[in-house]
């Protein structure tokens, strides 16, 4: 007989990881992801077009951006993370989701300090952030598994219960 998560993973920690039912970290990592997008897409405009100069300045300040929001994200990810119990399938699946992250914050922080100049984004600089993408497309999954499968930080079965009642 499975047993019921404990509720200790379905509460908030502190306040600042978001009420019950509405964690801030799937909130928060909207910004790095949609910021390093985006700087793919500039570098790939910058890599083919004939004036790469912008482009490359967007993707640099897009990297930026990315950083520092993954930085807010990854502070409400361990606090989330601290609610899981040690020596479960959670809480394992939670560090993989962590270490990827933490390895895309460093490819992209790589990417940054690759780019020496305004004019060219450094075919280098490219892959390191392709490579973050990649990694992040992973931990994302992982991500989702921690809420939509897990139910990680999300209503119990019961409050999850109500939404499928009949109509009064």
């Amino acid at each position: 007989m499975a047993h019921p998560p404990p509720a200790r993973s379905k509460y908030p920690r502190s306040p600042i990881a978001g009420p019950y039912g509405h964690p801030f970290h799937p909130i928060a990592i909207i910004i790095p992801i949609g910021a390093w997008v985006a700087a793919i897409i500039f570098d790939i405009l910058a890599l083919t077009g004939d004036d790469a100069s912008a482009f490359a300045v967007g993707a640099r300040i897009l990297i930026i951006i990315g950083l520092i929001g993954s930085v807010a994200a990854a502070l409400l990810g361990v606090i989330d993370w601290f609610g899981l119990p040690p020596g479960t399938t959670a809480r394992a699946t939670g560090t993989t989701h962590m270490v990827l992250n933490l390895a895309v914050m460093c490819l992209f922080l790589v990417s940054l300090l690759l780019r020496d100049s305004d004019d060219v984004v450094p075919m280098m600089a490219f892959l390191a952030s392709v490579a973050g993408i990649v990694l992040l497309a992973a931990s994302g999954w992982l991500g989702g598994k921690l809420a939509h499968t897990f139910g990680v930080r999300v209503a119990d079965e019961r409050t999850q219960a109500e939404g499928y009642e009949p109509l009064p």
